[in-house]
């Protein structure tokens, strides 16, 4: 009994260092330099980062990425490290709710799924990042931003991801995101970044 109450502490001391960790790197926030940047690229390089690092931690991993991008869209000014992140928490968490999904099992013949689209709206650029996976109940919707509000189990998540993406898009982008989602059915963000601030 001794040992599980040990094997406890220390889980719960790493969660909470993890939960730290993220709070301070929060707060220091953007070290980098805004710069005109062609989005449908960095949007690509993070989905294929994304994947590869989800492989990575697990073999078994597989996804089909769809990819629709609309030619032709000018380069926007942004923070490109923050942007990459802002997709790779979004990615990570359709990862993480088409996988929850596929080891239910309930449908075989379900195909993990993830659909990134960008368009121009004239004034600004939409970006859809939509995912086949559990998707988010209506009464947890508006909490997804808030800091330490997370759906994952004890231990897999901080519930700083999407509150971290929310202020880079809302507060230092002057963007918006937004959600949509059908239980066990599929959700979806739209990010919208101005072209110009």
């Amino acid at each position: 009994m001794l040992t599980s109450n040990l094997e406890k502490i220390t889980e719960h001391g790493k969660r909470a260092d993890g939960i730290v960790k993220a709070m301070l790197e929060h707060s220091r926030g953007s070290s980098a330099e805004r710069r005109m940047v062609d989005l449908n690229a960095l949007i690509d390089a993070a989905l294929n980062l994304g994947y590869h690092g989800a492989r990575a931690q697990d073999q078994s991993f597989n996804i089909t990425l769809e990819r629709d991008f609309t030619e032709g869209i000018a380069p926007i000014e942004v923070n490109p490290q923050d942007i990459t992140r802002v997709f790779l928490n979004i990615f990570s968490n359709g990862f993480y709710a088409t996988t929850k999904r596929a080891r239910t099992g309930e449908d075989a013949r379900f195909e993990p799924t993830l659909k990134v689209t960008t368009r121009n709206t004239g004034d600004a650029v939409e970006i859809r990042v939509r995912d086949n996976g559990t998707g988010i109940q209506a009464d947890i919707r508006d909490k997804l931003f808030q800091p330490f509000f997370t759906t994952k189990p004890t231990g897999e998540g901080t519930g700083l991801g999407l509150s971290i993406t929310y202020d880079i898009v809302t507060k230092a982008h002057g963007g918006s995101i937004a959600v949509d989602s059908k239980v066990g059915d599929y959700s979806e963000f739209t990010i919208r970044l101005p072209c110009n601030l």
